[in-house]
């Protein structure tokens, strides 16, 4: 029994650690205007699936902490959302930059991936950098 018990009570003490570096929904960001603005203004210009525009509307999407990305000295947030009921083939990645001063996107689906906001080479990079993470 004690040798049950012992893992686990050392994976329960150590998730605070394990999130330590764990930042907010992509929902909760998305309550603040600054990323709303961000967010919005990835969109110029895309065309993105329905349920990309369902989320910004009501904010349902799995429970994924953000994550920080370094680039060029500062901290970037990764965030991830995806299809109810399909998230396999449909899956968003968001970078903002600090401050939510701009934000970039990669779109996955079963057709293949779909870059939002025109994001540069640099920026690509930061964001598949976080998807290794």
């Amino acid at each position: 029994m004690l040798a049950r018990l012992v893992p686990t009570l050392l994976l329960v003490l150590s998730l605070p650690a394990l999130a330590a570096d764990k930042g907010p929904l992509l929902a909760a960001l998305m309550k603040q205007q600054s990323y709303v603005y961000a967010w919005d203004g990835m969109m110029v210009g895309e065309t993105p699936p329905p349920w990309v525009a369902d989320f910004a509307k009501s904010l349902d999407g799995p429970p994924v902490p953000t994550i920080p990305v370094a680039l060029d000295g500062e901290t970037y947030t990764l965030g991830f959302t995806c299809k109810a009921n399909d998230c396999e083939d449909n899956q968003l990645y968001v970078l903002f930059a600090p401050q939510a001063r701009d934000a970039w996107g990669l779109l996955v689906s079963a057709g293949g991936i779909t870059w939002l906001g025109r994001p540069d080479e640099r920026i690509q990079g930061a964001i598949k950098s976080g998807l290794r993470r």
